[in-house]
């Protein structure tokens, strides 16, 4: 009985964990590479199972392109002093990025290099945070 009892509770237990099992990864983004962007804040989205920032980028011709960037879950960012405020559209930031291998303005966040909003570094590069070359 005991035996039947444990085998389906590990059971249960391995059926509850699987979802972790399916996040995806971050094989999407180079990691060999680190690209600091500068642009106007269009949408700020503090919301689970990861936090977005949207931003207009001008290049050297003036063409706009609205980046992307994926950040980390609200709960590990609350835990580094972020909130739905950090960010707020009109906002001019300078952030720090992993590109996507793909080309596209598209990059997940490098939080071990500061984030400057409206000429004012409101977050120091965290030193928790894997560091990006």
């Amino acid at each position: 009985m005991k035996t039947a009892v444990a085998t389906a509770l590990a059971a249960g237990l391995l059926v509850m964990c699987v979802p972790a099992l399916a996040h995806h990864g971050t094989g999407t983004y180079d990691s060999t590479k680190s690209v600091t962007l500068s642009g106007v804040v269009t949408e700020f989205a503090f919301v689970n199972p990861h936090a977005a920032l949207y931003f207009d980028v001008k290049d050297a011709s003036g063409k706009v392109a609205n980046w992307a960037i994926e950040m980390n879950s609200p709960g590990v960012l609350r835990n580094a002093g972020w909130t739905k405020a950090t960010f707020k559209a009109g906002d001019q930031i300078t952030i720090t990025v992993r590109p996507a291998r793909a080309g596209t303005p598209v990059g997940l966040i490098n939080r071990s290099q500061p984030i400057i909003v409206n000429g004012k570094q409101v977050l120091a590069g965290d030193s928790t945070a894997s560091p990006i070359p």
